[in-house]
């Protein structure tokens, strides 16, 4: 199989991948028609889809991922050759290094949990051995590889590097930090994580990229699986075995990945990663969009629109996805997260929908930054400031600031509220005091109007006519009392 052109290799990658999206029983029949009269094509997706379920179970996310060495130990099968060997023994040795029992199987090789055998320190390891028949020189390289990039990156986050070395027959080994936990998502589901709880460890997550991108290294393979949580809650990047390093001049010559070799699980790689473009920390930043669209949902986004929202994919059905965790139901789903699936719905709009559309954007350059730049708007989010991802508008930073600030703003609206309703009581009160104020002056204007008339009635007419007020007529007094008011007070009906 190892003399099949690039070409060839894409072919049989396409026609895999299509075959598995089949129904089981019709997929010899729809890859007969697909093939078209080439047997070789033919055979050589037949071989992956009959080695899927133990493909899977020993090479971890997707069987895609390394097509190309089951394909090349499918083709030493069928030639009778004995090129696989099984685990090693419980109780053998590799190097100073006594082995216990085996923990997980992957691509390019066996991990095992061992201890170190000549009483160094008693600290349980893991060690991860090259599969016999994987020593390519290409596969050597990477393994190698492997080593010089973990020896670089020391974060309580990242499972640290203790040793490596080789075999008496020549296969590298790398003694790696043992990692006692479980997946991310699975951890989150048991412990029925609230969303704050599963942002908290993913910005754990978002620190352990960000370290290694500071130190030129790219992971390539983020995922559940290579994300573990220990008993007491801390959170371990494990694995970058695909990874490399951006600066040439501190890794040297890279391997070069084969075209079409698969090095990333498909499900969580960049686009740019499926089409073979440069791959760079954006691609990081994608597969952390993907993680946590699962950790906030329970599916992932695949085929789903560019910047698809959390909160949508809930409105959603589950028929016609490929993912098993979207045949949970919604309120299994919510339950998972402590809420209910409207709860969820609206927990997700608005800033969640934003960041994890954002990480998610088809293109590099519209992505985040960096995964330190994903990392300041979760850590926003969770302190009830504006995220970068949904603008500046004054609206949603107003907002954002009344949810920051419930307790304060809303002493501060009682406090208005009530200045407000003390400010009116207390003009009406001055009001009503300058009603009757201005009411009393009118009424005491009007006595003493009305007191000036009466004593004018006994005021001479004319004070030349000498007329003697005592000989005055009470009759004579009223008529001129009379045609003073009419003339006088025709306008002042009260007085």
């Amino acid at each position: 199989m190892r003399d099949l052109t690039p070409d060839r290799w894409q072919r049989i990658d396409q026609l895999f991948e299509a075959a598995l999206d089949q129904p089981p029983e019709r997929r010899l029949e729809w890859l007969a028609r697909a093939c078209e009269g080439d047997a070789a094509l033919y055979d050589a997706v037949v071989r992956l889809l009959s080695k899927v379920e133990t493909a899977e179970k020993a090479l971890g996310e997707s069987v895609t991922d390394y097509a190309d060495t089951l394909l090349a130990s499918l083709g030493r099968e069928t030639a009778g050759a004995a090129g696989d060997d099984g685990p090693l023994p419980s109780g053998g040795r590799v190097g100073a290094y006594r082995l216990l029992g085996v923990i997980g199987r992957g691509g390019m090789g066996t991990v095992y949990l061992a201890e170190r055998d000549d009483a160094e320190f008693e600290k349980r390891v893991a060690l991860k051995l090259v599969r016999r028949g994987m020593d390519t020189d290409d596969i050597l390289l990477r393994f190698r590889y492997e080593r010089q990039i973990l020896a670089s990156l020391e974060h309580p986050n990242i499972a640290r590097l203790y040793d490596g070395g080789a075999t008496a027959d020549g296969r590298p080994y790398l003694v790696m930090e043992y990692i006692e936990g479980v997946s991310i998502t699975r951890h989150c589901d048991e412990a029925r994580l609230s969303i704050d709880a599963r942002l908290r460890l993913f910005a754990d997550v978002c620190r352990a990229v960000q370290f290694a991108h500071q130190n030129l290294v790219v992971h390539r393979d983020i995922k559940p699986s290579n994300i573990l949580v220990q008993p007491d809650g801390t959170v371990k990047l494990l694995d970058f075995g695909i990874a490399k390093l951006l600066d040439p001049a501190v890794a040297g010559p890279a391997p070069k990945t084969r075209t079409g070799l698969r090095v990333f699980t498909p499900e969580y790689a960049a686009p740019e990663q499926h089409t073979g473009e440069a791959v760079t920390t954006a691609a990081d930043v994608y597969s952390l969009g993907v993680l946590l669209f699962e950790l906030l949902t329970g599916r992932r986004p695949q085929r789903m629109p560019d910047a698809a929202r959390p909160s949508a994919a809930l409105g959603r059905g589950a028929a016609g996805s490929s993912d098993a965790a979207a045949a949970d139901s919604l309120e299994e789903i919510a339950r998972r997260r402590g809420t209910t699936p409207e709860r969820l719905r609206r927990r997700l709009r608005g800033d969640l929908d934003s960041i994890v559309a954002t990480a998610l954007a088809r293109e590099p350059a519209r992505r985040y930054a960096s995964a330190g730049h994903l990392l300041a708007d979760v850590e926003r989010h969770l302190a009830g400031f504006p995220v970068e991802a949904r603008g500046a508008s004054l609206r949603y930073r107003a907002a954002s600031f009344v949810r920051r600030h419930r307790v304060g703003v809303a002493a501060a609206a009682a406090v208005v509220l009530s200045l407000f309703g003390g400010l009116g009581a207390a003009l009406w009160q001055a009001g009503r005091a300058a009603r009757e104020r201005d009411e009393a002056r009118i009424e005491r204007a009007r006595a003493e109007q009305v007191a000036g008339f009466v004593l004018g009635l006994f005021a001479a007419a004319d004070p030349l006519t000498q007329e003697r007020l005592d000989t005055l007529r009470a009759r004579d007094l009223v008529a001129r009392g009379v045609e003073r008011v009419r003339t006088e007070l025709a306008d002042q009906p009260d007085v």
